[in-house]
């Protein structure tokens, strides 16, 4: 069956939201069991990472019910030189691109487009690229021990702009040669859903340490549109689940917050209780999210 995790996924969140079965527990083993056998990478008990589990999970979904499937990918795109025409048209004919290869349900809910802005300082030359993301992973800004931020902090420390000097600079289209620049990151197409990665893993050379920083966010009305395109307006987002992670790097548990019709609950494994909007914030929030306001799509399908 060319979408036997689709299906086997489709079951499980049949059996979430059919309360009429009266089930009290809906056991994932088959969707599991069929995830392992599509990613080998997640079989085992060891713990894993949440956000490469899903990154993985909507990928092989999105594969599965993708409406081009036949259209073959050629390795990395050419650069495509887009002169003299605004930044809007330069967008939009590479995510048009895109959609010729990958089209999916997947796509219309949690695909979105990043601009990648070059400013050479040499001849003052602006270029230009566009990603397809499913999660922004935004970092988080250092705090002493108990410190506090917030995520719009963190949404300003991922799109401030960086200097690149010119040995981790791209090519100037213009000097032809490696010079030093500005790089800056803004979202140039918002997705119905934004899945918000806490980047709270850091990897040195020697280990890997976690960051326990609370980082406090809002459950309703998350502004993106500052970090949109000039003049997009006000880009309003409600938060309806949160993935948090307990623990240290190597022994963890993943607990879950979830938004329905009558609330917020807590998913503990087998265990599902009411929660309390006050509850929701900690400093184990790890990935958060959030469908747009505006969405006509609910976050139940």
């Amino acid at each position: 069956d060319e979408a036997k995790l689709m299906e086997a996924f489709s079951r499980v969140l049949s059996g979430l939201w059919d309360r009429a079965k009266g089930e009290k527990v809906v056991n994932p083993h088959q969707f599991y069991s069929i995830f392992k056998e599509t990613v080998p990478y997640f079989s085992g008990y060891s713990q894993q990472d949440a956000q490469e589990f899903l990154r993985f999970l909507l990928d092989k979904l999105h594969t599965e019910i993708n409406r081009r499937p036949n259209v073959k990918r050629t390795g990395k795109e050419p650069e495509q030189k887009y002169a003299r025409i605004r930044i809007s048209e330069e967008a939009s004919a590479t995510w048009k691109k895109q959609l010729e290869r990958d089209d999916s349900f997947i796509v219309d809910l949690f695909s979105g487009q990043l601009r990648s802005s070059l400013h050479c300082s040499v001849c003052s030359h602006y270029s230009n690229t566009f990603d397809v993301f499913c999660d922004l992973s935004l970092p988080i800004p250092k705090r002493s021990f108990g410190g506090e931020v917030t995520l719009r902090e963190c949404l300003d420390l991922f799109s401030q702009e960086e200097k690149l000097d010119k040995e981790n600079s791209p090519m100037c289209e213009r000097c032809n040669r490696r010079t030093e620049c500005t790089k800056r990151l803004s979202i140039q197409r918002f997705p119905q859903v934004i899945v918000i990665h806490l980047n709270r893993f850091t990897t040195s050379r020697w280990s890997i340490s976690k960051s326990t920083v609370y980082v406090s966010f809002p459950l309703v009305n998350l502004d993106l549109g500052p970090y949109g395109p000039v003049d997009c307006g006000s880009v309003l987002y409600n938060l309806y689940a949160i993935c948090n992670h307990a623990g240290t790097v190597n022994m963890g548990h993943y607990t879950a917050c979830c938004l329905d019709e009558n609330g917020w609950c807590f998913y503990n494994d087998s265990s599902v209780t009411p929660l309390a909007e006050m509850q929701l914030q900690s400093n184990q929030a790890y990935v958060l999210f959030y469908q747009r306001s505006n969405s006509t799509t609910t976050a139940r399908k």
